[in-house]
């Protein structure tokens, strides 16, 4: 599934019912901006669509970055480093680093946020994290089929899955970033 496709599905045409009572869903100008949102004809519950987070990590080792390449769509066969979507209540770093021991077999210590990436007519957000390997070997995992370190003169520029895997690879080497 694309991310333009998730994006189509999560329009807030396509939301219909309360999710509290079940009631319909109406668009209706809401204070203080008098924006339309998607308002509950029975509740008044106004429905927002918020993006949804992906925390990530670049592990860095002897001036290695490990990356991933993706099995599943949307960018299946394609590089990025580990991440993946924030679960409803948990810290953004737990998260980044969940998810790292998840994709590749690594524990890490996260050492500083790099950057936040957003784009137009995207619903998501790309927290990424400077992190160092703790403990742990590599090994793939359903959503990857090779994990490798890289040294910054073999990343496959042109084989990488997202905008923000590029900007924030870039923006790692370059020492730019928080």
């Amino acid at each position: 599934m694309s991310d333009s496709h998730l994006h189509h599905q999560m329009s807030p045409q396509s939301i219909r019912f309360c999710p509290l009572c079940g009631g319909a869903l109406e668009r209706r100008a809401v204070p203080p901006e008098g924006k339309r949102e998607m308002v509950c004809a029975g509740c008044s519950f106004v429905f927002y669509l918020n993006h949804k987070v992906v925390a990530a990590t670049i592990p860095e080792d002897e001036g290695r970055v490990l990356l991933t390449r993706r099995t599943i769509q949307p960018a299946r066969g394609k590089w990025t480093f580990p991440g993946g979507f924030v679960d409803w209540g948990e810290p953004v770093e737990d998260a980044a680093v969940r998810e790292t021991w998840e994709e590749t077999g690594l524990k890490v210590d996260l050492s500083g946020l790099l950057n936040v990436y957003s784009y137009p007519g995207t619903p998501i957000v790309i927290v990424v994290y400077r992190a160092r390997v703790i403990e742990g070997a590599v090994r793939t995992c359903s959503e990857n089929d090779r994990v490798e370190w890289v040294v910054p003169a073999e990343i496959p520029w042109e084989e990488l899955a997202f905008p923000s895997t590029e900007a924030a690879l870039r923006d790692f080497l370059s020492g730019r970033g928080f």
